[in-house]
């Protein structure tokens, strides 16, 4: 057992020399993205357990930080958190148990929403020993030590989804390989995925990492060259806003249309009415000015109101339940008069 563990240990320093560490690829080109940057989270990678020998939801989430990183830095979304999600709603929690100063808790409802999901399974993710075998990188094959000479094999199967319609956007394979050091995931991973990604030297200098990073950098490539459309989130908020504006639009113009009448004519072709700003009015407008003659029933109950129009004013001076009018030349309005619009 003695002369095995120096023996693996003499294999390991004869190939660290020559294995520089695999250091994360710069994110390709991020395509222009009109307005503001879609957002998108990631969820912990799948493996085929059919394929992949003791695969461990740990790597999933490893991995689903190393994309994490690389969207991040892609400058095409707004990466929201995904893989630390509990860690934020703790701190909501802290905050509404009073545990954190008021005006410092972090509110409930602040988180943004997701336009799209990017979702991955991993179909190999393999070694393959050539000349030594010091055990495997799978749990359950053998192995022990971790390190071995191999060729190794990744490949992941990804989608990026509408959040909203669950509807496939875009879809996509990578394959990486390398050939090196092996790398023991049972050894190597502590059960949270915190062992698989760019921070662990061991991992990115094995042959297991470069192909890691190959592979997502094929991934990464292709994602940002999708042509991902507007996400049914943003349409929905789109058309919410378009709803809204024309309610909006549609009550102001059902109350300017509202009559009111005449308050005072003070002369000199002026006259004030009961139209203001509030009702959507403003100078410049044009209001017509109408004679009422009330018909009443033979015990004086006005019964009919007879409207004729005498004439168009023009807004001078608009206050918010009032306005000043420039009315014709040569025409007199009476207290009373009824002003609307056209």
């Amino acid at each position: 057992m003695r002369t095995t563990a120096l023996l693996a240990l003499s294999v390991l320093a004869s190939f660290a020399p020559l294995l520089p560490a695999a250091e994360p690829s710069p994110a390709p080109a991020a395509l222009p993205v009109s307005g503001s940057k879609p957002t998108i989270f990631v969820a912990p990678l799948t493996g085929d357990l059919s394929q992949i020998q003791g695969w461990q939801p740990a790597l999933g989430e490893g991995l689903a930080e190393m994309l994490v990183t690389q969207l991040a830095k892609s400058g095409r979304f707004d990466v929201v958190e995904s893989t630390h999600l509990a860690d934020l709603v703790d701190e909501i929690r802290l905050g509404e148990a009073g545990y954190v100063a008021e005006g410092e808790a972090v509110q409930k409802g602040g988180f943004a929403g997701a336009d799209y999901m990017f979702v991955g399974k991993v179909t190999r993710f393999g070694s393959k020993a050539q000349d030594i075998n010091l055990g495997g990188f799978i749990p359950g094959s053998g192995g022990g030590l971790g390190v071995k000479t191999s060729q190794s094999d990744v490949q992941i199967n990804w989608r990026v989804v509408d959040a909203a319609s669950r509807i496939a956007k875009a879809t996509g394979s990578a394959v990486g390989k390398e050939n090196g050091v092996g790398f023991d995931v049972g050894v190597g991973v502590d059960g949270r995925g915190g062992r698989i990604g760019f921070g662990n030297k061991e991992f990115m200098n094995s042959a297991l990492g470069k192909a890691t990073v190959k592979a997502l950098d094929q991934v990464m490539a292709d994602v940002l060259k999708a042509p991902l459309p507007p996400s049914g989130r943003r349409q929905q908020q789109e058309n919410a806003a378009a709803a809204k504006a024309r309610a909006a639009q549609e009550a102001a113009a059902a109350l300017k249309k509202q009559p009111g009448t005449v308050l005072a004519v003070p002369g000199g072709g002026i006259a004030i009415v009961s139209l203001g700003s509030a009702s959507g009015w403003k100078t410049g407008d044009k209001v017509r000015l109408y004679e009422t003659t009330e018909i009443k029933n033979s015990e004086g109950a006005v019964v009919f109101t007879e409207k004729k129009l005498r004439g168009e004013a023009v807004m001078e001076d608009v206050q918010e339940q009032s306005a000043k009018v420039r009315v014709p030349e040569g025409l007199q309005p009476a207290e009373g008069w009824v002003a609307q619009a056209d």
